[in-house]
């Protein structure tokens, strides 16, 4: 009997997300829809080999591990849940001894529109400003400029589903917000606050702003792997976790 597994949907949505971010990299996606997704970003996170399934197939990850596409990058490997001892050695095999559990969190329908914050702007960007964009959420994540580079490129703005966002407060930059749109799923990524102005609530309130705009025009359910310090924010925006992905990495 055929496990169920109503999450799928999501995962094969974040997918699709990274391989539209493999602009100039990469792709190869496999029968089982495991995916070799390479952005060529000097970030282990942004070159990745993903299945979608909760049993992904050890020799199928393993055979995406072993692409020349990697060679010289720092990549991971992303697995639905707690992974099984297969997946787990093919990983080891390739040097990605690390791992990183991240939660898996879902706002659903039944938990409706969120109320405005009025105390930040969330505004889109076009291609002009990806270069803003781009150094602000290098500066909110507080990583070198040229690790998330990609995000500059202006043909990103362009991809049917993207939307990217600058929040500002009192006329300052203050973080960014990113949303990829799916049919009916909303995923939310690149929240990033700059670090003079944390603790203030402008993580929820760019979550709550990128929520409420694509809800307005059709989204009904939203979803976002938060790093474990970030539950807390994005609870309070309406997401509840439901499952983790297990991302391994090589040592740093």
């Amino acid at each position: 009997m055929q496990r169920s597994d109503p999450v799928k949907s999501i995962a094969l949505a974040y997918i699709s997300l990274r391989v539209n971010l493999s602009l100039e990299g990469h792709t190869e996606m496999m029968s089982d829809g495991a995916t070799l997704a390479v952005s060529g970003a000097p970030v282990a996170s942004l070159n990745a080999v993903i299945s979608p399934d909760l049993d992904p197939d050890a020799k199928t990850m393993e055979t995406l591990a072993d692409s020349a596409a990697l060679a010289g990058l720092p990549w991971s490997m992303h697995v639905r849940g707690l992974p099984k001892s297969g997946v787990i050695d093919v990983a080891r095999r390739h040097g990605l001894t690390n791992s990183t559990e991240l939660p898996l969190m879902i706002r659903h329908p039944q938990a409706g529109q969120p109320a405005a914050d009025n105390g930040v702007l969330v505004r889109p960007v076009d291609g002009d400003e990806m270069t803003v964009y781009a150094r602000t959420l290098a500066d909110g994540f507080g990583v070198p400029h040229e690790a998330f580079a990609l995000f500059a490129h202006p043909v990103l703005a362009d991809i049917e589903g993207f939307t990217f966002y600058l929040a500002e407060s009192e006329g300052e930059l203050v973080g960014t917000g990113m949303a990829a749109v799916q049919g009916d799923l909303l995923g939310v990524f690149n929240i990033g606050v700059l670090p003079r102005y944390r603790r203030q609530g402008h993580g929820r309130a760019i979550t709550t702003e990128i929520v409420r705009a694509h809800y307005a025009t059709g989204a009904t359910t939203a979803y976002l792997y938060s790093s474990p310090m970030g539950e807390s924010v994005y609870a309070a925006a309406g997401f509840k976790e439901e499952e983790i992905l297990t991302m391994f990495t090589a040592p740093s």
